[in-house]
């Protein structure tokens, strides 16, 4: 049998240098018959044993000393209390708590923004944890001690040693046209551009009009800011100008006057005037600054959507921001009436900013996060918009927002997971038409009765919200391979897939439809962004769809119909690459059709609205044409109110009220102003 070797050798074992097999006495010793020792073993054993109790011991007394030290301790610092185990306890729960909340204490961070106003008008706004901030809080830390030093500060809240002199004021206003003309642009521009959202106060604007034509008027470079929002005013007029004519044309002669027409140029020069106030207005930076971007950012919409009116927007958000106007204001130093205006343009521009950037692909200016104004309130002061619009209109581009955000996700999301994002989106459209069928039907919002007074703000109000879901189905509408041959994962989608391609073949419909209705009611605006973009979204959703399923005899005539309408919303601004490129769509859509090439003759009925000021506005820019085949000698300063004769309508026929004649040249009319259709296309 083999034995291990004992993990401790005897005496005798060791001596005789043989390995010891353990035990008492060894195997080995045992075998041998000697005497088996392990005395040294016993003897380590008991040291061993003897130092491990020394030390405890010794480490016994320590506790109990440290025990007593600390004993005497809280009986020092909280008096003679009771040290049994209970009470101990309840006093470490007590110091815990006492340390947390002076932890927090230690911690908190009491910063917050600053809004305070300068004017009226101007207000100054400094973020969290700015340079600002920091200094503010130092010096009213300092005025707090005991330290009477009063030491003035300059705090330069705007750069006015920068800004032009009052001259250019009045250099501006020497362009105003004859007060009647001016007062017809204004009408017109409350009647078909302050639809849902709001610029400005109609009483407002009228009182800065009296201003302009009071010869006894001294300006200021304060005025500034209200002058470029002024003249901005009169440039969206001529855009809007031909809705008042008594007799709307939508034949190709009738196009191909307004291709010719000189109220675009005219609209021009009133751009140019404003544009040269530019410098000023940055200057300025009060809320008439963020009106005036704003406003500029409206007047370009038709011309370069995604470029230059973007940009205006963003100025005019940028603007907004350094008065503060995107968070809530909490101060005392400023009436109702003001902090009610500064809600409604921010949230005007921002809308409007987030609608721009969803259709064109741009990157928002300002995150949600960082925006805690409050929404527009219902006021005896504002008349326009309709508040009920307005208030709509905000949540149908928050809602654009949502699903904007929710398709991004579809970019970065793992395969696993494009069933649940699909089903969000398909929630995401059950709440939005939820909300949509909860909104008055009744005058406002839902209500299509041409007869109504908001039957075009209505109107714009469904194009809008047909949009959403437009685009909300239009990245799903082409089929990949995957979806030719789904896998597993793959099929769960293909359901919300088709519900979201179908609402979207039927928005455009919709889109066609109610464009109709506006064409045949009160006529279409060429110079809309909301007309136009939805008829050209609607149209490529249609030539989309019809690559998809083949050649539909309703989809043929739902893109014919689409290309009239189109068409009458094509006019002095549209550009030749713009026109070429309707025209590329127009040979697709022959070529979708079976060489039929359809009828495109339809006949339209368009409201005749009896009006004499859009025929005065009418002679007065086309006799500017003709002053600019006979002279160019005339003199610019001759352009002011006073070349207005009251006396008689036949005045504004006169050569010497037509001082910007020589600015009218036919060139202007296949320039590049247009309405960057291209970019629209490519959105």
């Amino acid at each position: 049998m083999t034995r291990r070797r004992a993990s401790l050798a005897c005496d005798t074992c060791r001596k005789q240098k043989e390995k010891c097999e353990g035990g008492f006495p060894c195997w080995r010793c045992q075998r041998l018959g000697r005497l088996c020792h392990v005395q040294e073993a016993t003897a380590a054993k008991k040291s061993s044993t003897k130092s491990i109790n020394q030390l405890t011991h010794s480490n016994q007394e320590k506790r109990d000393q440290h025990v007593q030290n600390l004993e005497h301790i809280v009986r020092h610092c909280l008096g003679d209390v009771p040290l049994d185990e209970e009470n101990i306890g309840r006093i470490a729960a007590r110091c815990s708590s006492n340390n947390n909340k002076d932890m927090q204490n230690l911690l908190k961070v009491n910063e917050s923004f600053d809004v305070q106003f300068v004017s009226g008008n101007v207000a100054f706004y400094s973020g969290e944890f700015s340079h600002w901030n920091f200094a503010e809080k130092l010096r009213r830390t300092t005025r707090s001690g005991r330290s009477s030093v009063n030491v003035g500060v300059k705090e330069y809240w705007r750069p006015t040693h920068l800004q032009s002199s009052a001259q250019i004021v009045a250099e501006a206003l020497t362009q105003l046209p004859p007060r009647p003309i001016a007062e017809f642009l204004i009408g017109v521009f409350f009647r078909y551009e302050e639809l849902n959202s709001f610029y400005l106060e109609k009483s407002w604007i009228q009182d800065k009009l009296a201003l302009c034509y009071d010869l006894t008027t001294v300006y200021t470079v304060n005025d500034i800011p209200w002058v470029c929002t002024f003249f901005a005013v009169l440039a969206i007029g001529t855009q809007m100008a031909h809705m008042d004519d008594d007799s709307h044309d939508s034949t190709s002669e009738g196009l191909a006057e307004l291709s010719d027409c000189s109220e675009d140029s005219v609209g021009l020069v009133f751009y140019h005037v404003a544009s040269k106030l530019i410098p000023d207005v940055f200057l300025a930076a009060s809320y008439e600054s963020v009106q005036a971007f704003l406003l500029l950012a409206t007047w370009a919409m038709p011309i370069s959507t995604g470029g230059l009116s973007y940009t205006y927007f963003g100025l005019s958000m940028k603007m907004a921001i350094q008065n503060g106007m995107h968070r809530k204001y909490v101060g005392d130093d400023c009436d109702g009436r003001t902090i009610e205006l500064r809600n409604r343009l921010f949230w005007t521009v921002y809308t409007l900013e987030m609608q721009t950037r969803i259709f064109h692909g741009r990157p928002c200016s300002l995150a949600r996060s960082d925006i805690n104004a409050d929404l527009p309130k219902s006021h005896p002061a504002f008349q326009s918009p309709n508040f009920t619009n307005m208030m709509a209109f905000i949540k149908l581009v928050s809602w654009m927002g949502e699903v904007a955000d929710t398709l991004s996700q579809f970019k970065r999301c793992p395969r696993r997971v494009l069933g649940e994002y699909s089903e969000r989106l398909v929630q995401l459209r059950i709440h939005i038409k939820e909300w949509w069928e909860s909104l008055p039907t009744t005058i406002e919002c839902r209500d299509y009765d041409p007869k109504r007074p908001l039957f075009r703000q209505n109107s714009h109000m469904k194009l809008c919200y047909l949009l959403i879901f437009i685009y909300m189905g239009r990245p799903f509408i082409f089929k990949n391979e995957d979806q030719e041959r789904p896998s597993s994962d793959i099929r769960q989608i293909l359901s919300p897939r088709s519900e979201l391609v179908e609402d979207c073949v039927q928005s455009a419909l919709g889109i066609l439809a109610t464009l109709q209705s506006l064409s045949d009611n009160i006529g279409l605006c060429r110079a809309s962004y909301t007309e136009f973009s939805s008829c050209r979204a609607a149209l490529l959703v249609i030539l989309a769809e019809s690559l998809n399923s083949g050649r539909s005899p309703s989809l043929q005539n739902s893109l014919n119909q689409g290309m009239i309408l189109i068409r009458q919303m094509l006019g002095g601004t549209a550009s030749e690459s713009e026109i070429s490129y309707i025209e590329s769509i127009e040979a697709a859509i022959r070529h979708l059709s079976s060489g039929d090439e359809g009828s495109e003759s339809t006949t339209v009925n368009h409201h005749q609205s009896s009006t004499s000021a859009y025929a005065k506005f009418k002679d007065w820019t086309q006799s500017m044409k003709k002053d600019r085949r006979a002279s160019n000698t005339q003199e610019l300063a001759s352009f002011s109110p006073l070349s207005y004769d009251p006396s008689g309508g036949d005045s504004l026929l006169q050569s010497e009220n037509n001082a910007l004649s020589e600015f009218f040249t036919p060139d202007w009319t296949t320039s590049d102003i247009g309405l960057d259709l291209e970019g629209f296309l490519q959105s």
